[in-house]
């Protein structure tokens, strides 16, 4: 009977377990059902963010291979550019630092540089820029020393003409005053005068009384004329003596102006040298020339070292000019300030 029961419960319990296994391990697959689902889901949320913010990225500033594409792009424009200028400015310096030669010249230059060697050709074409810049130094100094020329005419005139002016406004002032103060008494000594007469005429008929009454009325307009003359006096005397000042400023400006004439005569001589430096200038340059024909690069090089001495000192006499004519503009300025200063 036990033994019965005791099967029977072992065949219940094992049923049992049998049975809640299969259900375990259908809840565990369920589990594991529902969590990849989970995951399934929470992988599509990604990726449905990723890909909007993706879509959205690429509407706002595009694809990124475009993007890219358009960034190298820009960089080769760029840099083609940046070519293009630097080469641009090396060959116009170049054309700077060259010489104007002919054709003909020009081709016999080329040839001598062909047929050098390394070391020669490196020495000919310094030599040439050499040159070319002396030339170029020249020719700036020059553009210079003309603007600064006109500057200083036209600022001499200028000045010629404000001295011959000093003080004219108060001379005709006091010249005026001159004129209105003389007008004003001008009925008083035609008064003066006519008392006068009848006084020489009384005495000449010898009337007592009307002697008299006469020179009492002459006594009354004497001391009156007299200052009236005194007022006329002094008007004119501060008219001469303006003009007096006048003559002595005008004098000792001119004399500051005319400090300048030593530099001016500077000028001519220096100008004179540079005539000269060109002429010996021109004469190096066909020698030049002339040495490029016969194709010896060493004579070539000779010639060029020559020419650039001279350039040099021709581009030295145009500094000198600029140098002088400075100077002259410093003279007008302080006599441009004296002027100035002036009260007016």
């Amino acid at each position: 009977m036990q033994t019965g029961i005791f099967d029977e419960n072992a065949s219940h319990q094992v049923g049992h377990c049998s049975c809640a296994t299969p259900i375990r391990e259908q809840g565990i697959n369920e589990g594991d059902e529902d969590k990849q689902q989970i995951m399934n889901q929470s992988h599509m949320r990604r990726s449905t963010k990723n890909h909007s913010f993706m879509s959205n990225l690429s509407n706002r500033y595009g694809s990124r291979p475009n993007l890219c594409a358009n960034v190298w792009t820009r960089m080769s424009l760029g840099l083609i550019i940046i070519f293009s200028m630097s080469v641009m400015y090396y060959s116009s310096a170049a054309e700077a630092a060259g010489l104007e030669l002919g054709v003909t010249a020009q081709k016999a230059w080329e040839t001598v540089l062909s047929k050098a060697d390394s070391q020669t050709k490196l020495s000919l074409q310094r030599a040439y820029e050499n040159v070319g810049n002396w030339t170029t130094q020249e020719q700036t100094w020059e553009q210079k020393i003309k603007t600064i020329h006109a500057a200083n005419s036209k600022e001499l005139e200028q000045l010629r003409v404000g001295i011959r002016q000093i003080d004219d406004a108060k001379i005709a002032g006091l010249t005026e005053k001159v004129k209105q103060t003389e007008a004003r008494y001008e009925s008083l000594f035609a008064l003066y005068s006519s008392v006068n007469r009848q006084l020489d005429a009384a005495k000449a008929i010898k009337n007592k009384e009307w002697s008299a009454a006469i020179r009492t009325q002459a006594d009354t307009l004497k001391p009156v004329v007299q200052l009236a003359r005194e007022d006329i006096r002094f008007k004119k005397k501060e008219l001469a003596e303006a003009r007096k000042r006048k003559s002595t400023e005008v004098k000792r400006l001119r004399t500051l102006l005319v400090g300048a004439d030593p530099v001016k005569k500077q000028i001519q001589t220096g100008k004179k040298q540079a005539s000269l430096s060109k002429e010996r200038y021109s004469n190096a340059l066909q020698q030049f020339k002339q040495s490029t024909k016969l194709g010896q690069s060493s004579r070539v090089l000779s010639s060029l070292n020559s020419l650039s001495a001279v350039a040099e000192k021709w581009a030295g006499s145009k500094q000198h000019i600029y140098t002088l004519e400075q100077k002259v503009s410093a003279t007008y300025a302080k006599v441009s300030q004296e002027l100035t200063k002036r009260p007016k």
